[in-house]
């Protein structure tokens, strides 16, 4: 597929996931019996940690290809964020996601600064200092 062609793709897929999300709006149940909900929650997690682990050793070796992983990572950071807050019970459940959310925003932030600065070289001193 030629770069042309792709971005019309993408810019069809926008255009397309707007009405469906409408029909998701209208036509699914408020609430679900999931089965292996907690698998699901444990392997995003472990996806995360793996996205982090493989960007940070690719900082310290002044690879370019974490910023392309730090941008993965964002996006997955921000889909666990969201899922994790709109899934939460009121009460404590919810008082917590929103606080881990915090954090995880926090992560976000570092992850789209890595992803957006142009030169890798731009590592912060003590990240360099790590081995892997």
């Amino acid at each position: 597929m030629t770069r042309a062609k792709a971005r019309w793709f993408i810019a069809a897929s926008a255009l397309a996931l707007v009405p469906w999300a409408a029909v998701l709006s209208n036509t699914l149940p408020s609430t679900a019996q999931v089965r292996n909900w907690s698998s699901a929650w444990v392997g995003l997690d472990l996806l995360l940690a793996a996205g982090c682990g493989l960007t940070t050793m690719l900082l310290c070796r002044n690879d370019s290809r974490a910023r392309l992983v730090a941008s993965a990572v964002a996006g997955a950071a921000v889909v666990d964020m969201w899922f994790d807050v709109v899934t939460a019970d009121p009460g404590a459940a919810l008082a917590q996601s929103l606080l881990c959310a915090v954090g995880e925003t926090a992560l976000i932030a570092a992850c789209m600064q890595v992803a957006l600065t142009p030169e890798d070289s731009a590592m912060p001193a003590r990240l360099q200092r790590i081995t892997v």
